[in-house]
């Protein structure tokens, strides 16, 4: 980490002697480091054997750069959901088999708050903002996603993907008490600029309250459409 916090801080590629001296290493390290790297592509080397940062880490970089974006577009359409229903409201994105929750909105005084937490990693396919992501995903992608969880019983990725249509169909994805006992959830995907969601917006409440499930359908999509719109022009 240090070899690419000084490549990126400086104008000119360097050598491999000169990374060396500046970080106080033995230059059979350095060289050692810099060739594994290399080979990941985290550095570029040129023709006279100077360094570089790589494509690998610019696209690192960029990656950080879509989450921490898409976190700054959601957290305002968070705090309206909330703020309107009164409900726990988050933003979660695909990570291999799970739904990784990034940011949350709890209610104010007596609203209906749910214990979850940033960070915390749920089974897609399990969870409404997991559904919503892979509903628009081709099939061999969320094949890719839910596969080692679906490989012991072919039923369930069958079960998954007509789950999946319907989910498609109307807009939304709910989740009626499997991720977590008594507690529904309806998500709606999150674009930007691709047919592919890059993340889902959620409201969660508890099952057998008076909430109009319909009217929270409605307010979760439109979040998610604000979103995408901020994100990308995309309406």
């Amino acid at each position: 980490m240090e070899i690419l916090w000084l490549l990126a801080e400086v104008d000119e590629p360097k050598s491999c002697a000169e990374i060396a001296t500046v970080l106080d290493l033995p230059k059979s390290t350095a060289h050692g480091i810099l060739r594994s790297m290399l080979n990941h592509d985290f550095v570029a080397m040129n023709d006279h054997s100077l360094y570089s940062v790589g494509l690998r880490a610019f696209e690192v970089g960029a990656a950080y750069r879509r989450s921490i974006d898409a976190v700054a577009a959601v957290t305002p359409q968070l705090e309206t959901l909330t703020q309107s229903l009164g409900l726990t409201s988050h933003y979660a994105i695909l990570d291999g088999d799970d739904a990784v929750y990034l940011c949350k909105q709890d209610p104010p005084g007596r609203g209906i708050r749910l214990a979850s937490s940033i960070g915390a990693r749920l089974p897609a396919r399990l969870t409404a903002v997991g559904k919503a992501c892979l509903a628009w995903l081709p099939e061999s992608r969320v094949v890719t996603h839910v596969g080692d969880t679906t490989a012991a019983d072919p039923a369930l990725l069958d079960e998954l993907m007509a789950e999946l249509e319907k989910v498609r169909a109307r807009g939304y994805a709910k989740d009626t008490g499997i991720a977590a006992a008594g507690v529904h959830c309806v998500a709606a995907p999150v674009f930007r600029g691709t047919d592919e969601p890059i993340g889902a917006i959620g409201a969660s409440f508890l099952m057998g309250s008076d909430v109009d499930s319909a009217e929270v359908a409605e307010a979760v999509m439109t979040a998610a459409r604000q979103a995408t719109v901020l994100l990308s022009g995309r309406r």
